[in-house]
């Protein structure tokens, strides 16, 4: 999650006369079965295994020697990032395709795009969402931040992508959320002005919703957004869904609409005027304040470190359990609302993905992990956007009237 503070709006303006709501589709007995059959396949070693691996991006462990920088950290920017960067970015592209889905990588910030293909209205997509770098500053693993929510979205993407749905699913792995949202800032000023986005699932910091400062404090799930219509519904869908398909999943019903709504990738989605909301294990203020996760932004947020250690003085851990309830959630509200489809004829599915990249040591971006402002030497399946940073918009704007 970012931590730049963000500004506070006057929210009076909102019209709240909008054409439609999100409907909270209602299933019958037998697809309700059929959903939770979907949300059962949610694996916690799944999980945990994608979670482990971001963490150690930056030592080559997964792309090989040239991608070693001698610490784990995936601060990323316009143009390559650090080597820890273009290691998590490989990675996701690899799991992706793996999974069958069509992957690009977009602009200049190099967010990764995975597209599911509706089978009967592909134009009404639906969109889960993660950040996939860290702050800079030396060794990063950024296990909570947001590895975990990353982790997330490659886990729902493996467990929808063995299904068929009415609409397109999409997931996301943004870059640069933590120089305030620049890489979902861009995607989202790129998008056809006739984009259909039905609704955005940002999942960011989902690891670890114990307190460090007070142990009384209810180990739940914030989700937050602003109070508008489109997004209240959108909430409410979300909520409606983890109470049926996954019970033991607690929300706190207070945390909707926080002052500070918009520190995450789901801001520019609002901002928009497209319904999104972000699942996280606390408020933003919660997290800055250093109350609930002191070891947020530091060296010591990785699964072998202080964050997830029993003798730390608060002896807090990862509650992979709950992370993996919080993708259980997401996975239950996207095939209930895509409206999970019954099994094709043989080869009626979407088209196959381009084959995975099994090179054990590609060649890293151009760039090599120095800082710089220019697209950085662009991989040939990437699709730039060579507008300069200025162009890419990330200061607050007028909350639009659709909302």
């Amino acid at each position: 999650m970012s931590a730049q503070r963000a500004r506070r709006f006057h929210r009076g303006g909102v019209c709240v006369l909008v054409a439609y709501l999100i409907p909270a589709l209602v299933a019958p007995p037998a697809q309700a079965d059929a959903i939770q059959d979907v949300v059962n396949d949610v694996s916690v070693e799944r999980y945990r295994a994608y979670e482990v691996s971001l963490e150690n991006m930056g030592l080559g462990v997964y792309g090989g020697p040239r991608y070693d920088q001698g610490r784990r950290n995936r601060d990323g920017w316009a143009g390559a990032g650090t080597l820890g960067n273009q290691e998590a970015r490989l990675y996701l592209t690899d799991q992706f395709r793996a999974m069958g889905l069509t992957v690009s990588i977009a602009g200049i910030y190099r967010n990764v795009v995975a597209e599911w293909p509706g089978a009967e209205k592909p134009q009404e997509i639906y969109i889960v969402c993660a950040h996939y770098d860290t702050t800079g500053g030396g060794e990063r693993p950024g296990g909570d931040d947001n590895a975990s929510g990353t982790a997330g979205v490659l886990e729902a993407a493996r467990v929808l992508t063995q299904y068929r749905f009415r609409s397109t699913l999409r997931f996301i792995g943004f870059n640069a959320e933590e120089e305030w949202m620049r890489g979902s800032q861009e995607y989202v000023n790129t998008l056809p002005k006739d984009a259909n986005i039905v609704g955005v699932i940002n999942l960011d910091m989902i690891l670890r919703p114990a307190w460090d400062s007070d142990a009384n404090e209810p180990h739940d799930l914030e989700v937050e957004t602003l109070e508008a219509p489109l997004c209240t519904a959108w909430v409410q869908t979300f909520v409606a869904a983890a109470a049926t398909y996954v019970p033991s999943l607690l929300i706190d019903p207070n945390s909707h609409y926080p002052v500070i709504w918009e520190a995450g990738d789901q801001g520019p989605f609002v901002y928009a005027g497209y319904p999104a909301f972000v699942a996280i294990e606390n408020t933003a203020e919660d997290v800055w304040s250093g109350n609930s996760n002191a070891y947020y932004h530091s060296a010591q947020d990785a699964s072998n470190a202080l964050a997830n250690n029993v003798l730390s003085p608060s002896g807090v851990t990862y509650d992979y359990d709950f992370a993996v309830n919080v993708v259980k959630a997401t996975v239950a509200t996207l095939a209930q609302q895509a409206v999970l489809l019954p099994p094709a004829a043989p080869n009626a599915g979407p088209e196959p993905a381009p084959p995975v990249n099994t090179d054990a040591d590609p060649r890293p971006e151009a760039g090599n992990g120095n800082r710089s402002v220019g697209t950085g030497g662009l991989a040939s399946n990437e699709h730039a956007d060579r507008r300069e940073l200025e162009a890419v918009t990330v200061s607050p704007r007028p909350i639009p009237h659709n909302l």
